[in-house]
């Protein structure tokens, strides 16, 4: 659902250090994920990371970080790195949420 009621998929990663644009791997980013998205004949989901303040949302299977606040350039290059390079599991997560389940608190 595109509407602003996207629906969140929830889990807690530490990124590899390797190709993270030096993100602290003992440091935990949340990654939501959304439900898929389909429009003009496209599936994509949109991907958020947070870590404590600082945020970033992009969107799969494009790997663009589209807005941030409190992440480095770097830091968002490695994002956009681990959107490229998780883009086939982030997908597969964003088509395994259910929108009625999480609706209900099931």
């Amino acid at each position: 659902m595109e509407d602003g009621k996207v629906i969140i998929k929830e889990e807690t990663a530490a990124l590899e250090n390797h190709g993270n644009g030096g993100i602290d791997v003992e440091q935990d980013v949340k990654i939501l994920v959304s439900g898929a998205i389909h429009k003009d004949d496209r599936t994509f989901a949109r991907i958020s990371f947070m870590r404590g303040t600082d945020w970033a949302e992009g969107i799969v299977p494009d790997g663009v970080i589209e807005k941030s606040q409190g992440f480095t350039e770097e830091e968002i290059r490695g994002l956009e790195d681990y959107l490229v390079r998780e883009k086939d599991m982030l997908i597969s997560q964003a088509k395994g949420v259910n929108p009625l389940r999480n609706m209900l608190g099931m």
